[in-house]
């Protein structure tokens, strides 16, 4: 059948022109508000300076650091640079990696040239959301979703190398932990040892090198910029608490686990938290309306169990589509895990490739019309808007999240692109 004119559209030479200016003007817009805005830069800056001070990392306050400890070690090459070029760098490569993952998803998972460029935009109009979301928390989500992308896309030839790509992304942060199971199912043992030996290296190296460093800061407090360009005249300051680190080999490690994962009765972590507001994660829709019937690490690994026994069937029955089959083993867990927000959801791209490569190729209207639902809901925040107020709007991004995650796991078991 003959592609529409619509759709052929997409891929001429005006609409590559007008794609590439948008690209610029955006690119333009995202850069002088990464400058203008606070976020979560400022937190990584921190926490930076506390480890280069030979200070505690992992501190209550109003902006917490409750990322693994060597997420500290981020910004450290461009920290002698100062704040500004330092934001600038951090920022251009976050460009650089979301360019670099949006190509190879596509390279990957697309084909057919009209259809391409259609599925590529429609894609990206969904995910824009999030991608802004990133930006705007200046967090660090498109490296994550890069290192995983550009792990999976080298998993079939060097698993290893893949291997090592993904533990470096669980190294920044705990979502890609859920990408071990992918080299245990597919019996890649040596990728196996890798995930677990070196994201075990990435734990512990702050405190292997901590002794580097030494107590040079006396005051209770520093403080860091809040932007590059004033923003209403001023450019706002960061105040962050300047405690010593405690003695012992591992109190970094002791650290983060008291904030993070410590479950004493005595006290609720943030993670375990069920009245959130926003509840984009399974976790916290599952704790929420379970109650306190169910402990919460029961729901959290009754979650686990249930997506690692799908992702079990899958690659058994599609064994050779690895890179889709990579995309549901990192979404499953962007779904699952109680910090999930807006920025994890980036993680979703590839599957929207997928999904819509499949309803725009078949010219199937009742696909499109159950993609362009879930998509939106997912991706577009008016959409989620007209949900009426309650615990569906509450839970609406989450649980579009989980259709589209289910649409794309049945795809792929009965139509599903073989890809190795």
């Amino acid at each position: 059948m003959a592609t529409p004119r619509f759709l052929r559209w997409f891929a001429s030479p005006t609409a590559r022109w007008l794609w590439v200016g948008l690209g610029l003007v955006a690119t333009a817009v995202l850069l002088y508000r990464y400058l203008v805005h606070d976020g979560d830069f400022d937190v990584y800056w921190a926490a930076t300076f506390r480890f280069v001070h030979g200070l505690k990392i992992h501190i209550y306050e109003q902006n917490v650091f409750t990322y693994p400890t060597f997420a500290s070690f981020l910004l450290l090459p461009v920290y002698p640079l100062g704040y500004t070029v330092g934001k600038i760098i951090f920022f251009a490569v976050n460009m650089v990696f979301l360019v670099g993952a949006v190509y190879v998803c596509q390279r990957e998972v697309l084909y057919g040239s009209a259809l391409r460029a259609a599925t590529l935009v429609i894609a990206l109009l969904f995910s824009f959301r999030s991608i802004l979301a990133v930006f705007n928390n200046q967090q660090t989500d498109i490296l994550i979703f890069g290192l995983v992308i550009f792990g999976l896309a080298v998993f079939a030839r060097v698993p290893v190398l893949a291997s090592s790509l993904m533990a470096l992304a669980a190294g920044l942060k705990a979502n890609p932990l859920f990408m071990v199971l992918l080299p245990i199912y597919k019996k890649r043992w040596a990728a196996v040892g890798v995930f677990f030996g070196l994201t075990l290296v990435l734990v512990a190296a702050p405190d292997l090198v901590k002794f580097a460093v030494t107590d040079t800061w006396r005051d209770s407090s520093f403080t860091v910029p809040g932007s590059v360009l004033p923003k209403r005249d001023t450019v706002p300051q960061g105040q962050f608490k300047a405690e010593a680190i405690t003695g012992g080999m591992w109190s970094y490690l002791r650290e983060h686990y008291e904030m993070t994962l410590s479950v004493s009765p005595g006290e609720v972590r943030w993670w375990q938290d069920r009245g959130s507001a926003g509840n984009q994660s399974l976790y916290r829709i599952a704790a929420t309306r379970l109650g306190r019937v169910v402990p919460s690490n029961v729901v959290l690994f009754g979650l686990c169990a249930a997506f690692a026994l799908a992702l079990l069937l899958a690659t058994r029955v599609r064994k050779d589509a690895i890179f889709v089959l990579g995309l549901l083993f990192y979404t499953a867990f962007i779904l699952i895990g109680p910090q999930s927000s807006k920025p994890h959801f980036i993680a979703f791209f590839g599957l929207l490739l997928f999904c819509w490569q499949d309803a725009l190729a078949r010219k199937s209207w009742w696909k499109i019309a159950v993609l362009a639902v879930l998509s939106s809901l997912l991706g577009i925040k008016a959409a989620a808007l007209l949900v009426p107020q309650g615990p569906l709007a509450r839970d609406i991004v989450g649980l579009a999240g989980l259709g589209l995650w289910l649409y794309s796991y049945l795809l792929l078991l009965i139509s599903g692109k073989r890809k190795s």
